[in-house]
């Protein structure tokens, strides 16, 4: 498969490009500020971009450079957290930009590149439906990925037949879920029902689900355990 991972160098991004690191897939694989030495040693065909998805002539110029996709997966965001009585403008901006405009951006100029019955996939966060306090630019964002796949996917399939869907992801061993300070990872995994953050294998199988399926159009996935339900 030829398979387009934009925002590879975080944490989540890093870890779907191992997995998806074998010789029968073709990797795209794209970093902002930070190129991970990961893909130095990699058994997959790839290629690595810088780019910057919150600018849109950025964006279409990397898309200019792939001939076809069967899988984008969209990873970038970033979090700036503060109460919505502290926060800033600029805060308030950066945080929607990167997390929301983004996601449109790359699906607008991605959508070009699939090939029938390919999947576009946005990674989303739990966030976007509970709510956080200190969170509001984040959540907000999340949510508007959310509603953006949902409104997408039927623009999509009105034309062709390329299924987009989102995953929402609650807390896990990796990326974000391995900042949180050890107080606030216990607060946490008192909420959670399993008592524990999830393995990143569990975000894997679930997005290898969403691209066997033919059948699955606009959906957005939890995988949480069972912090919401």
């Amino acid at each position: 498969m030829k398979i387009m991972i934009s925002g590879a160098s975080g944490g989540i991004g890093r870890y779907l490009t191992k997995e998806f690191d074998n010789e029968e897939n073709e990797l795209y694989l794209t970093y902002n500020t930070s190129k991970n030495s990961i893909y130095e040693t990699m058994k997959a065909k790839s290629k690595v971009f810088k780019c910057d998805f919150t600018n849109e002539e950025e964006t279409k110029q990397i898309f200019s450079e792939i001939h076809s996709l069967d899988v984008l997966i969209n990873v970038m965001g970033t979090i700036e957290n503060n109460l919505i009585c502290n926060m800033s403008e600029e805060e308030w901006d950066r945080v929607i930009t990167s997390n929301l405009k983004t996601v449109f951006l790359s699906c607008k100029y991605g959508i070009e590149k699939i090939v029938d019955n390919g999947h576009i996939i946005n990674v989303s966060s739990i966030l976007g439906s509970t709510g956080m306090i200190g969170a509001s630019n984040y959540v907000a964002a999340k949510g508007g990925v959310e509603a953006f796949t949902k409104s997408f996917a039927l623009e999509c399939l009105h034309k062709r037949k390329v299924f987009v869907n989102a995953v929402a992801l609650g807390y896990f061993k990796i990326g974000m879920g391995l900042q949180l300070s050890e107080k606030i990872e216990k607060l946490v995994k008192e909420k959670i029902p399993l008592k524990n953050f999830g393995d990143p294998d569990e975000i894997f199988k679930v997005i290898n689900y969403i691209i066997s399926s033919k059948y699955l159009v606009g959906q957005v996935i939890h995988v949480n355990g069972g912090l919401r339900v």
